[in-house]
């Protein structure tokens, strides 16, 4: 948790330099920063890539070392960001959809409507009885795991259905229980007004 915590940590830190960088005045300078971003990936990414040839060339027990970092958070993600995760962009996201499910049963559900051309669309059922901030959590929820699972993906669309509870909830509107109240003291004082 704590590597995890530090990664975070480290990640905020970034984005805070690049909004920096960006609100820079010196439009040369920003270029320059990009460039240089643009290269330390490209050259991070070629040495992942070779890392993962070297390690797949060692046969099946090769193939078990990349399967052991696919399923690792931090370095799973980092395969998928350069296109070099054992595990292609469906079943990431098939496998990070059933471990979600549990998770957020009492919030709704989550159906994978298609995965095309890296697009993931996806429909949420809420049943979070109308409220649109329950229902905005939830979405987010499902956004961080799509995120965290396929940090590859090119678009995420997400439709968001929300179901009333009514009586499965328990909820009883006001009119009823005054209308049960009011025929139960007719009946109780013999003027059964008939149901």
């Amino acid at each position: 948790m704590h590597k995890t915590t530090a990664v975070l940590q480290q990640t905020g830190r970034i984005e805070e330099l690049i909004r920096k960088l960006e609100s820079s005045a010196d439009r040369d300078s920003l270029a320059t920063a990009r460039e240089l971003v643009q290269s330390l990936m490209e050259l991070f990414g070629a040495g992942l890539e070779r890392l993962t040839e070297i390690i797949a060339a060692k046969g099946a027990s090769g193939m078990e070392i990349l399967d052991e970092l696919g399923r690792d958070d931090l370095v799973g993600n980092l395969m998928a960001a350069n296109g070099l995760h054992p595990l292609d962009l469906e079943t990431r996201v098939r496998r990070a959809l059933e471990k979600l499910r549990a998770r957020v049963r009492s919030q709704g559900s989550v159906d994978l409507m298609g995965i095309d051309n890296g697009v993931i669309r996806l429909r949420l059922r809420s049943t979070a009885s109308g409220c649109g901030s329950s229902a905005g959590s939830f979405k987010s929820v499902v956004e961080e795991a799509m995120y965290e699972a396929a940090p590859d993906l090119v678009q995420l669309a997400i439709e968001v259905v929300i179901e009333e509870q009514g009586a499965a909830s328990g909820f009883v509107p006001l009119e009823k229980l005054v209308g049960i109240h009011a025929a139960a003291n007719g009946a109780a004082n013999g003027n059964g007004a008939g149901l």
